[in-house]
């Protein structure tokens, strides 16, 4: 014997009931009788939150309606849900595309706003940030229409429409005086824009696109993994290493290093979309040639000059046909390629710089001798020119001494007229001119020795 079931509901339940030929829902509160041989499933009631919405599909018609929160409800019997999706909040510069997919129109959605999907519409676009239009933003947008582009340059926030796709975003294109691009049509075909012959800065135009050339790199130049869309035209350094064999044939690794510039961007473009590794290679078959004619010692003494010599060379149009122009051309290293060379190298190079030290020394101590030989010469003949001097200067106190005193003798005679004989005024001179003697002696601290010829000495007795 079976027995039926009861069931006791609560508000939030429902009952799912399952006969042999049918199914259906009795739903909370309350107390379900079930009978024998019906399957009966207890189930809960779905609740949505204001932010939530719900797509229910019909097990039997295949329609799918749509619940949206804040809501609490109950499944049909032949309901079931398909997806559980979280209400879509659009900012004020966010965009969505939704499709439906039984006529596969496409809605676009704008914020601010807050979006729930109808029964048959699908995401297409998730929510996007629309792209600011300024001065230096454009938008290339595609009709999937017909397949046209087109470029707004209009200051907005943009949205493409239902029928467009945005292409690209794109920079406006600022270029430096020094500064000049290569623009591709859609012909193929070349346009150069100079910085310097710009009025102001421009956008691509639809189906145009700045040319990338991709230039080797690297001390080696084995690589073209430089991408170069801008073309500088101001003079630049290039470093540049390669392998060498002197005449002699001691293998050399020389390091050059290269001042060159771009001159003429339209012949480069013509017959070039590798300038510095043409310029490379080029000078790498020159460098060899001629270092190759050169035995080591002798390229070890003029390395520079044979290098520069075969790099600029008015001879060669190399260059010239590609619109670049060499400066100047210097070698930064030059090492052996084979370890125990390198060594006798190093001790050449050794050698020669302690040769050119004493140099140095002998010529730096010849220079402090002869400084200190063109001193004494030029202290020697100022004391030459001081005697000749004091030679002048003592005549000239002599002459000025034998005029005074022939002036006071000629002024003694003078005097005296002829009142006295010359032979009296002479002794009298000459009295006269002892007496100035003795007063002389007297006041200095000399010893005075008279002879009895020049003393007058007379011993007189008094009379008393």
């Amino acid at each position: 014997m079976i027995f039926p079931w009861f069931y006791f509901l609560k508000d939030e339940e429902q009952l799912l009931l399952e006969g042999f030929t049918k199914k259906w829902t009795v739903n909370g509160p309350g107390t379900v009788f079930v009978k024998p041989m019906v399957n009966a499933t207890k189930r809960r009631g779905i609740s949505l939150l204001p932010t939530e919405f719900m797509k229910i599909r019909n097990l039997l018609t295949g329609e799918i309606r749509v619940e949206q929160g804040p809501s609490f409800f109950f499944l049909e019997a032949y309901e079931e849900v398909t997806k559980r999706h979280d209400v879509f909040v659009l900012q004020h510069n966010e965009y969505m595309k939704v499709i439906d997919r039984t006529t596969g129109k496409i809605r676009v959605i704008t914020g601010p706003n807050h979006v729930v999907l109808e029964a048959n519409e699908e995401l297409l676009t998730a929510p996007t940030r629309g792209v600011n239009i300024d001065a230096h933003t454009a938008v290339l947008v595609r009709n999937t229409s017909d397949g046209s582009l087109k470029l707004v340059t209009k200051n907005q926030v943009f949205f493409p429409a239902a029928d467009e796709e945005i292409e690209e975003v794109r920079s406006r294109i600022l270029l430096e005086n020094h500064e000049s691009v290569i623009i591709k049509d859609k012909d193929g075909k070349y346009r150069i824009v100079h910085g310097e012959k710009v009025d102001e800065s421009f956008f691509l135009q639809p189906y145009e696109e700045l040319l990338e050339m991709h230039w080797s790199s690297g001390i080696n130049k084995e690589k073209r993994n430089l991408v170069i869309t801008h073309i500088d035209s101001r003079p630049k350094f290039m470093w540049y290493e390669f392998g060498v064999r002197t005449k002699d044939n001691v293998e050399l690794i020389l390091g050059v290093t290269f001042f060159w510039q771009i001159v003429d961007v339209e012949k480069m473009i013509r017959t070039t979309d590798d300038a510095p590794g043409d310029i490379c290679s080029h000078a790498r078959s020159m460098i060899i040639q001629s270092v190759s004619k050169s035995p080591l010692e002798v390229f070890l003494e003029k390395f520079n000059d044979i290098v520069r010599d075969a790099i600029i060379n008015e001879n060669d149009k190399f260059y010239t046909q590609r619109g670049v122009d060499i400066h100047s051309v210097e070698v930064r290293s030059v090492t052996c390629k084979e370890e125990s060379t390198q060594q006798i190298l190093q001790e050449i190079i050794q050698e020669t710089t302690n040769r050119l030290n004493r140099l140095q020394k002998q010529q730096s101590e010849n220079e402090v001798r002869l400084n200190e030989v063109k001193g004494n010469l030029d202290i020697e003949r100022q004391k030459g020119d001081l005697l000749a001097i004091q030679r002048e200067n003592a005549l000239k106190e002599a002459e000025t001494a034998g005029e005074s005193e022939a002036v006071k003798v000629g002024k003694f005679f003078e005097k005296l007229a002829d009142s006295l004989s010359e032979k009296d005024k002479l002794a009298i001179f000459n009295t006269l001119k002892k007496v100035e003697y003795i007063d002389k002696l007297g006041r200095s601290n000399a010893n005075m020795f008279f002879t009895p010829s020049d003393v007058d000495l007379r011993i007189e007795a008094g009379q008393k």
